[in-house]
Protein backbone atom coordinates (compact mmCIF):
# COMPACT_ATOMS: atom_id res chain seq x y z
CA UNK A 1 0.00 0.00 0.00
CA UNK A 2 1.21 3.55 -0.93
CA UNK A 3 1.48 5.83 2.13
CA UNK A 4 -1.15 8.54 1.30
CA UNK A 5 -1.76 10.35 5.00
CA UNK A 6 0.83 12.67 6.70
CA UNK A 7 1.06 10.20 9.34
CA UNK A 8 1.27 7.07 7.32
CA UNK A 9 4.55 8.95 5.31
CA UNK A 10 5.73 9.99 8.44
CA UNK A 11 6.05 6.13 10.12
CA UNK A 12 7.35 4.99 6.48
CA UNK A 13 10.29 7.33 6.24
CA UNK A 14 11.01 6.55 10.30
CA UNK A 15 11.13 2.66 9.14
CA UNK A 16 13.46 3.46 6.31
CA UNK A 17 16.06 4.86 8.75
CA UNK A 18 15.70 2.40 11.17
CA UNK A 19 18.93 -0.10 11.98
CA UNK A 20 18.68 -3.65 10.82
CA UNK A 21 18.95 -6.27 13.44
CA UNK A 22 22.52 -6.16 15.19
CA UNK A 23 24.94 -8.88 15.54
CA UNK A 24 24.14 -8.93 19.04
CA UNK A 25 20.33 -9.57 18.53
CA UNK A 26 21.43 -12.61 16.49
CA UNK A 27 23.26 -14.01 19.00
CA UNK A 28 20.65 -13.70 21.89
CA UNK A 29 18.11 -15.22 19.63
CA UNK A 30 20.58 -18.01 18.51
CA UNK A 31 20.94 -18.37 22.52
CA UNK A 32 17.43 -17.93 23.74
CA UNK A 33 14.96 -18.67 20.69
CA UNK A 34 15.67 -22.68 20.84
CA UNK A 35 15.94 -25.71 23.19
CA UNK A 36 19.60 -27.09 22.57
CA UNK A 37 19.87 -30.57 22.39
CA UNK A 38 22.34 -32.84 22.02
CA UNK A 39 20.09 -35.85 19.87
CA UNK A 40 21.14 -39.75 20.46
CA UNK A 41 21.48 -42.89 19.08
CA UNK A 42 23.56 -46.26 19.69
CA UNK A 43 26.09 -43.85 21.19
CA UNK A 44 26.16 -41.28 18.54
CA UNK A 45 25.40 -37.62 19.72
CA UNK A 46 25.11 -34.70 17.32
CA UNK A 47 24.73 -31.15 18.48
CA UNK A 48 21.73 -28.67 17.18
CA UNK A 49 23.79 -25.73 17.74
CA UNK A 50 26.70 -26.98 14.85
CA UNK A 51 25.54 -30.28 13.52
CA UNK A 52 28.00 -32.36 14.31
CA UNK A 53 28.54 -35.92 15.68
CA UNK A 54 30.59 -37.57 18.83
CA UNK A 55 30.57 -40.90 20.04
CA UNK A 56 29.67 -41.02 24.21
CA UNK A 57 28.72 -44.91 25.04
CA UNK A 58 28.04 -43.14 28.64
CA UNK A 59 25.42 -40.59 28.07
CA UNK A 60 22.00 -41.15 28.55
CA UNK A 61 18.87 -39.85 28.02
CA UNK A 62 18.21 -36.79 29.89
CA UNK A 63 21.66 -36.15 31.09
CA UNK A 64 23.46 -32.95 30.30
CA UNK A 65 26.50 -32.64 27.82
CA UNK A 66 28.68 -30.39 26.03
CA UNK A 67 29.22 -30.15 22.75
CA UNK A 68 33.44 -31.01 21.82
CA UNK A 69 33.37 -28.72 18.57
CA UNK A 70 30.91 -25.75 19.57
CA UNK A 71 31.06 -25.82 23.38
CA UNK A 72 27.27 -25.39 23.52
CA UNK A 73 25.70 -26.64 26.76
CA UNK A 74 23.28 -29.51 25.70
CA UNK A 75 20.65 -31.95 26.78
CA UNK A 76 20.80 -35.65 25.78
CA UNK A 77 17.73 -36.60 24.28
CA UNK A 78 17.18 -40.36 22.41
CA UNK A 79 16.23 -39.78 18.93
CA UNK A 80 16.53 -41.00 15.84
CA UNK A 81 16.03 -37.88 14.16
CA UNK A 82 19.04 -36.71 11.01
CA UNK A 83 17.25 -33.29 10.17
CA UNK A 84 15.54 -30.01 12.12
CA UNK A 85 13.98 -27.16 11.00
CA UNK A 86 12.75 -24.61 13.72
CA UNK A 87 11.50 -22.09 13.66
CA UNK A 88 10.11 -19.06 15.92
CA UNK A 89 10.47 -15.28 16.34
CA UNK A 90 11.93 -12.73 18.23
CA UNK A 91 10.18 -9.12 19.21
CA UNK A 92 12.55 -6.05 19.72
CA UNK A 93 10.43 -3.71 21.73
CA UNK A 94 11.74 -0.32 20.60
CA UNK A 95 11.14 3.19 20.51
CA UNK A 96 11.28 5.74 17.78
CA UNK A 97 10.22 9.85 18.90
CA UNK A 98 6.59 8.63 19.75
CA UNK A 99 5.86 5.65 18.29
CA UNK A 100 5.99 2.39 20.39
CA UNK A 101 7.48 0.13 18.00
CA UNK A 102 7.56 -3.93 17.51
CA UNK A 103 9.88 -5.33 15.18
CA UNK A 104 9.18 -9.02 14.41
CA UNK A 105 12.11 -11.25 12.90
CA UNK A 106 11.79 -14.60 12.16
CA UNK A 107 14.10 -16.82 13.46
CA UNK A 108 14.84 -20.12 11.79
CA UNK A 109 17.50 -22.94 12.51
CA UNK A 110 18.03 -25.68 10.10
CA UNK A 111 20.04 -28.94 9.40
CA UNK A 112 20.08 -31.51 6.51
CA UNK A 113 22.15 -32.97 4.75
CA UNK A 114 22.63 -30.55 1.83
CA UNK A 115 25.11 -28.83 3.10
CA UNK A 116 27.30 -31.90 4.85
CA UNK A 117 25.10 -31.67 8.28
CA UNK A 118 25.78 -28.56 9.24
CA UNK A 119 23.31 -26.46 11.08
CA UNK A 120 22.65 -23.09 10.02
CA UNK A 121 20.63 -20.06 10.76
CA UNK A 122 18.00 -17.99 9.11
CA UNK A 123 16.94 -14.66 10.39
CA UNK A 124 14.90 -11.82 8.88
CA UNK A 125 12.71 -9.45 9.82
CA UNK A 126 8.58 -9.52 8.42
CA UNK A 127 6.80 -7.19 10.07
CA UNK A 128 6.86 -3.33 12.47
CA UNK A 129 4.15 -2.43 14.36
CA UNK A 130 4.05 0.84 15.32
CA UNK A 131 1.53 2.77 17.45
CA UNK A 132 1.10 5.64 19.58
CA UNK A 133 -0.32 7.56 22.29
CA UNK A 134 -3.20 8.22 20.84
CA UNK A 135 -4.42 4.96 19.91
CA UNK A 136 -3.40 5.06 16.13
CA UNK A 137 -1.71 2.13 14.57
CA UNK A 138 0.34 1.07 11.32
CA UNK A 139 1.57 -1.73 10.32
CA UNK A 140 4.55 -2.17 7.81
CA UNK A 141 5.16 -5.82 6.67
CA UNK A 142 6.03 -8.48 4.16
CA UNK A 143 3.24 -9.69 2.35
CA UNK A 144 1.56 -13.03 3.69
CA UNK A 145 -1.16 -15.12 2.56
CA UNK A 146 -5.04 -15.05 3.11
CA UNK A 147 -4.57 -17.94 6.00
CA UNK A 148 -1.72 -15.79 7.36
CA UNK A 149 0.61 -18.68 7.82
CA UNK A 150 3.33 -17.79 5.15
CA UNK A 151 5.06 -14.93 4.40
CA UNK A 152 6.36 -14.35 0.64
CA UNK A 153 10.01 -13.96 1.32
CA UNK A 154 10.72 -12.41 -1.79
CA UNK A 155 9.09 -9.40 -1.30
CA UNK A 156 10.33 -5.85 0.29
CA UNK A 157 8.18 -4.38 3.63
CA UNK A 158 5.06 -2.28 2.84
CA UNK A 159 2.92 -0.36 4.75
CA UNK A 160 -0.64 -2.42 5.32
CA UNK A 161 -4.04 -1.36 4.90
CA UNK A 162 -5.43 -4.48 7.00
CA UNK A 163 -7.54 -2.24 9.31
CA UNK A 164 -10.11 -2.39 7.11
CA UNK A 165 -10.90 -5.81 6.54
CA UNK A 166 -12.37 -8.24 8.98
CA UNK A 167 -8.96 -9.76 10.36
CA UNK A 168 -7.83 -6.27 11.37
CA UNK A 169 -4.27 -5.13 12.08
CA UNK A 170 -4.20 -8.21 14.84
CA UNK A 171 -3.52 -10.85 12.46
CA UNK A 172 -0.02 -9.44 12.76
CA UNK A 173 -0.15 -10.16 16.24
CA UNK A 174 3.21 -12.36 17.14
CA UNK A 175 4.18 -13.59 20.61
CA UNK A 176 7.81 -14.36 19.99
CA UNK A 177 10.83 -14.18 22.28
CA UNK A 178 10.95 -10.54 23.43
CA UNK A 179 14.50 -9.38 23.06
CA UNK A 180 15.51 -8.18 26.90
CA UNK A 181 17.07 -4.58 26.11
CA UNK A 182 13.21 -3.23 25.91
CA UNK A 183 12.70 0.78 24.89
CA UNK A 184 9.01 1.86 26.41
CA UNK A 185 7.21 5.15 25.49
CA UNK A 186 6.86 7.04 29.23
CA UNK A 187 3.03 6.32 29.14
CA UNK A 188 4.01 2.81 28.95
CA UNK A 189 6.25 2.41 31.79
CA UNK A 190 3.63 4.73 34.11
CA UNK A 191 1.03 2.34 33.50
CA UNK A 192 3.22 -0.20 34.80
CA UNK A 193 5.14 -2.27 31.91
CA UNK A 194 8.28 -3.58 32.04
CA UNK A 195 10.57 -5.29 29.98
CA UNK A 196 8.91 -8.79 31.39
CA UNK A 197 6.00 -9.27 28.90
CA UNK A 198 4.36 -12.28 31.16
CA UNK A 199 3.87 -14.46 27.89
CA UNK A 200 1.47 -12.14 26.68
CA UNK A 201 1.51 -11.00 23.09
CA UNK A 202 3.18 -7.92 23.45
CA UNK A 203 0.97 -5.83 20.56
CA UNK A 204 -2.27 -7.08 23.12
CA UNK A 205 -0.69 -5.67 26.13
CA UNK A 206 0.72 -2.68 24.66
CA UNK A 207 -2.65 -1.55 23.00
CA UNK A 208 -4.24 -2.05 25.99
CA UNK A 209 -2.12 0.20 28.22
CA UNK A 210 -1.76 2.68 25.14
CA UNK A 211 -5.42 2.93 25.78
CA UNK A 212 -5.28 3.24 29.89
CA UNK A 213 -6.99 0.05 30.57
CA UNK A 214 -7.68 0.06 34.16
CA UNK A 215 -7.22 -3.59 34.79
CA UNK A 216 -4.39 -4.35 33.26
CA UNK A 217 -2.75 -1.69 34.31
CA UNK A 218 -4.06 -2.73 38.15
CA UNK A 219 -2.67 -6.29 37.71
CA UNK A 220 0.57 -5.12 36.59
CA UNK A 221 1.30 -2.66 39.29
CA UNK A 222 0.16 -5.47 42.24
CA UNK A 223 1.85 -7.96 40.52
CA UNK A 224 -0.82 -10.22 39.74
CA UNK A 225 1.03 -11.96 36.80
CA UNK A 226 -1.30 -14.99 36.73
CA UNK A 227 -4.16 -13.11 36.67
CA UNK A 228 -3.23 -10.74 34.24
CA UNK A 229 -2.13 -13.52 31.78
CA UNK A 230 -5.75 -14.99 32.39
CA UNK A 231 -7.29 -11.88 31.51
CA UNK A 232 -5.68 -11.98 28.08
CA UNK A 233 -6.99 -15.01 27.99
CA UNK A 234 -9.93 -16.89 25.98
CA UNK A 235 -12.32 -15.44 28.62
CA UNK A 236 -11.21 -12.21 27.78
CA UNK A 237 -12.01 -10.93 31.66
CA UNK A 238 -12.45 -11.80 35.11
CA UNK A 239 -16.22 -11.39 36.48
CA UNK A 240 -15.24 -10.99 40.44
CA UNK A 241 -12.75 -7.76 39.73
CA UNK A 242 -14.17 -6.82 43.63
CA UNK A 243 -12.17 -9.85 44.54
CA UNK A 244 -8.80 -8.94 43.16
CA UNK A 245 -9.51 -5.82 45.18
CA UNK A 246 -9.86 -7.76 47.91
CA UNK A 247 -6.14 -9.64 46.96
CA UNK A 248 -4.66 -6.37 47.00
CA UNK A 249 -5.49 -4.75 49.68
CA UNK A 250 -4.44 -8.16 52.07
CA UNK A 251 -1.70 -8.39 49.96
CA UNK A 252 -2.47 -12.21 48.23
CA UNK A 253 -0.86 -12.92 44.85
CA UNK A 254 -2.65 -15.39 43.09
CA UNK A 255 -0.58 -17.69 41.58
CA UNK A 256 -3.10 -20.09 39.16
CA UNK A 257 -5.39 -17.58 37.76
CA UNK A 258 -7.61 -20.33 36.41
CA UNK A 259 -8.05 -22.37 39.79
CA UNK A 260 -8.47 -18.66 41.67
CA UNK A 261 -11.70 -18.41 39.21
CA UNK A 262 -12.97 -21.56 39.46
CA UNK A 263 -12.80 -21.38 43.07
CA UNK A 264 -14.82 -18.08 43.00
CA UNK A 265 -17.42 -19.78 40.96
CA UNK A 266 -17.74 -22.05 43.52
CA UNK A 267 -17.58 -19.73 46.14
CA UNK A 268 -20.83 -18.72 44.11
CA UNK A 269 -22.54 -21.73 43.86
CA UNK A 270 -22.94 -21.94 47.58
CA UNK A 271 -23.39 -18.37 48.52
CA UNK A 272 -20.67 -17.71 50.47
CA UNK A 273 -19.42 -14.31 50.61
CA UNK A 274 -16.88 -13.40 48.06
CA UNK A 275 -16.30 -9.80 49.26
CA UNK A 276 -14.70 -11.43 52.50
CA UNK A 277 -10.98 -12.00 52.49
CA UNK A 278 -11.07 -15.14 54.80
CA UNK A 279 -12.90 -16.79 51.74
CA UNK A 280 -11.02 -14.56 48.58
CA UNK A 281 -7.74 -14.90 49.74
CA UNK A 282 -6.88 -18.98 50.54
CA UNK A 283 -3.86 -20.29 52.60
CA UNK A 284 -4.05 -23.13 50.95
CA UNK A 285 -6.11 -22.64 47.22
CA UNK A 286 -5.96 -26.04 45.76
CA UNK A 287 -7.29 -27.77 49.25
CA UNK A 288 -10.29 -25.33 49.25
CA UNK A 289 -11.32 -25.49 45.50
CA UNK A 290 -11.02 -29.28 45.64
CA UNK A 291 -12.62 -29.33 48.66
CA UNK A 292 -15.50 -27.11 47.67
CA UNK A 293 -15.41 -29.50 44.24
CA UNK A 294 -15.74 -32.70 46.41
CA UNK A 295 -18.80 -30.95 48.18
CA UNK A 296 -20.59 -29.84 45.14
CA UNK A 297 -19.71 -33.12 42.96
CA UNK A 298 -21.43 -34.43 45.72
CA UNK A 299 -24.40 -32.42 45.90
CA UNK A 300 -24.80 -32.64 41.86
CA UNK A 301 -24.93 -36.32 42.02
CA UNK A 302 -27.11 -36.49 44.85
CA UNK A 303 -29.21 -34.25 43.03
CA UNK A 304 -29.13 -36.17 39.65
CA UNK A 305 -30.09 -39.20 41.67
CA UNK A 306 -32.94 -37.39 43.10
CA UNK A 307 -34.13 -36.47 38.99
CA UNK A 308 -33.98 -39.87 38.04
CA UNK A 309 -35.95 -41.21 40.68
CA UNK A 310 -38.20 -38.84 39.68
CA UNK A 311 -38.23 -39.22 36.18
CA UNK A 312 -38.48 -43.14 36.72
CA UNK A 313 -41.57 -42.17 38.66
CA UNK A 314 -42.88 -40.18 35.80
CA UNK A 315 -42.59 -42.66 33.88
CA UNK A 316 -44.36 -44.83 35.74
CA UNK A 317 -47.27 -42.61 35.93
CA UNK A 318 -47.25 -42.26 31.94
CA UNK A 319 -47.07 -45.83 31.22
CA UNK A 320 -50.48 -45.73 33.83
CA UNK A 321 -51.81 -43.13 31.36
CA UNK A 322 -50.63 -45.07 28.29
CA UNK A 323 -52.08 -48.19 29.65
CA UNK A 324 -55.53 -46.87 30.08
CA UNK A 325 -55.99 -44.50 27.20
CA UNK A 326 -54.79 -47.65 24.73
CA UNK A 327 -57.24 -49.91 26.41
CA UNK A 328 -60.22 -47.20 25.59
CA UNK A 329 -58.98 -46.66 22.19
CA UNK A 330 -58.42 -50.74 21.01
CA UNK A 331 -61.55 -52.14 22.80
CA UNK A 332 -63.67 -51.99 19.88
CA UNK A 333 -61.29 -54.41 18.01
CA UNK A 334 -60.25 -56.82 20.79
CA UNK A 335 -60.61 -60.41 19.57
CA UNK A 336 -60.74 -59.10 15.40
CA UNK A 337 -59.20 -61.50 13.21
CA UNK A 338 -58.85 -61.45 9.98
CA UNK A 339 -58.18 -64.63 7.98
CA UNK A 340 -57.15 -66.28 4.81
CA UNK A 341 -56.11 -69.79 4.94
CA UNK A 342 -52.92 -69.39 6.50
CA UNK A 343 -52.96 -65.71 6.46
CA UNK A 344 -54.15 -64.41 10.03
CA UNK A 345 -54.23 -60.31 10.38
CA UNK A 346 -54.62 -59.54 14.37
CA UNK A 347 -54.52 -55.78 16.13
CA UNK A 348 -51.87 -55.26 18.90
CA UNK A 349 -54.08 -55.59 21.90
CA UNK A 350 -51.90 -54.22 24.20
CA UNK A 351 -48.40 -52.26 24.76
CA UNK A 352 -46.45 -55.36 25.77
CA UNK A 353 -47.38 -56.73 22.29
CA UNK A 354 -46.01 -53.37 20.49
CA UNK A 355 -42.31 -53.79 22.45
CA UNK A 356 -42.44 -57.50 20.75
CA UNK A 357 -43.97 -56.66 17.41
CA UNK A 358 -40.48 -53.25 17.21
CA UNK A 359 -38.22 -55.53 19.10
CA UNK A 360 -39.17 -58.71 16.49
CA UNK A 361 -39.72 -56.85 13.41
CA UNK A 362 -36.47 -54.19 13.78
CA UNK A 363 -39.18 -51.12 13.74
CA UNK A 364 -39.85 -47.91 15.86
CA UNK A 365 -43.84 -49.05 16.02
CA UNK A 366 -42.88 -49.38 19.65
CA UNK A 367 -40.41 -46.51 20.31
CA UNK A 368 -42.27 -44.25 18.41
CA UNK A 369 -45.18 -44.89 21.02
CA UNK A 370 -48.20 -46.11 17.87
CA UNK A 371 -50.05 -46.81 20.84
CA UNK A 372 -50.35 -43.57 21.52
CA UNK A 373 -51.77 -42.99 17.90
CA UNK A 374 -55.89 -42.72 18.42
CA UNK A 375 -56.24 -41.65 14.86
CA UNK A 376 -55.01 -45.33 13.73
CA UNK A 377 -55.14 -49.12 14.42
CA UNK A 378 -51.90 -51.22 14.27
CA UNK A 379 -51.38 -54.71 13.20
CA UNK A 380 -49.68 -57.49 13.06
CA UNK A 381 -50.06 -59.90 10.17
CA UNK A 382 -48.70 -63.63 10.39
CA UNK A 383 -48.06 -66.62 7.60
CA UNK A 384 -48.34 -70.04 9.88
CA UNK A 385 -47.58 -67.79 13.26
CA UNK A 386 -44.48 -66.39 12.05
CA UNK A 387 -44.64 -62.12 11.69
CA UNK A 388 -44.38 -61.18 7.91
CA UNK A 389 -45.62 -57.43 8.67
CA UNK A 390 -46.57 -54.48 10.33
CA UNK A 391 -50.10 -52.35 9.40
CA UNK A 392 -50.84 -49.26 9.98
CA UNK A 393 -55.02 -48.35 9.38
CA UNK A 394 -56.70 -44.59 9.41
CA UNK A 395 -59.68 -44.96 11.19
CA UNK A 396 -60.94 -41.33 9.59
CA UNK A 397 -60.03 -42.98 6.17
CA UNK A 398 -59.96 -46.24 6.74
CA UNK A 399 -56.90 -46.34 4.64
CA UNK A 400 -53.75 -48.57 4.47
CA UNK A 401 -51.24 -46.04 5.82
CA UNK A 402 -48.00 -48.37 5.97
CA UNK A 403 -46.81 -52.39 5.87
CA UNK A 404 -43.58 -52.93 6.92
CA UNK A 405 -41.79 -56.06 7.20
CA UNK A 406 -38.43 -56.96 9.11
CA UNK A 407 -36.51 -54.06 8.96
CA UNK A 408 -38.83 -51.50 7.21
CA UNK A 409 -38.79 -53.71 4.31
CA UNK A 410 -41.48 -55.74 2.34
CA UNK A 411 -42.34 -59.32 2.74
CA UNK A 412 -42.75 -61.90 -0.24
CA UNK A 413 -46.73 -61.90 1.14
CA UNK A 414 -46.82 -57.61 0.68
CA UNK A 415 -49.41 -57.98 -2.19
CA UNK A 416 -51.49 -60.82 -0.44
CA UNK A 417 -51.49 -59.20 3.03
CA UNK A 418 -52.72 -55.67 1.23
CA UNK A 419 -55.36 -57.64 -0.86
CA UNK A 420 -56.87 -59.13 2.43
CA UNK A 421 -56.82 -56.38 4.46
CA UNK A 422 -58.68 -53.81 1.45
CA UNK A 423 -60.66 -56.36 0.87
CA UNK A 424 -61.86 -56.82 5.14
CA UNK A 425 -61.61 -53.21 5.93
CA UNK A 426 -64.95 -53.29 5.94
CA UNK A 427 -64.79 -54.71 9.67
CA UNK A 428 -62.56 -52.09 10.70
CA UNK A 429 -65.44 -49.81 9.81
CA UNK A 430 -68.12 -51.22 11.64
CA UNK A 431 -65.87 -51.63 14.92
CA UNK A 432 -65.21 -48.20 15.02
CA UNK A 433 -68.17 -46.55 14.06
Amino acid sequence: MKPRTKLEKRVVALSEKLKPVTEAQKRWAKKNCFDHNAYMEAGWLWCTECGKYWMDIDAKDGDKTVCPYCQAKLKVKKSRKKKENVETYMTIVDRVEEFQVLRHVHVQRLRGTYNGGETSYNMMEVCQQWMSAENKELVIAKPMNMSGTSWNWSEKMSLKADRDTWYGLTRYDINGYVYPRVKLLPQLIRNGLGKDFHDITPATLVRSLLNNDVWPETLLKTRQFSLLKYWFGVHGYIRHTWAIKICNRNHYIVKDASMWVDYLELLDYFHLDTHNAHYVCPKNLKAEHDRLLKRKNKLEAERRRRMMEKQKQLDIEKRKRDIHKFMEHIRPFLGMEIKDSDLVIRPLENISQFYAEGKAMHHCVYRLEYYNRPECLILSARVGGERMETLEVSLDTFEIIQSRAVCNGTSKHHDRIIRLMKENMWMIRNRAS
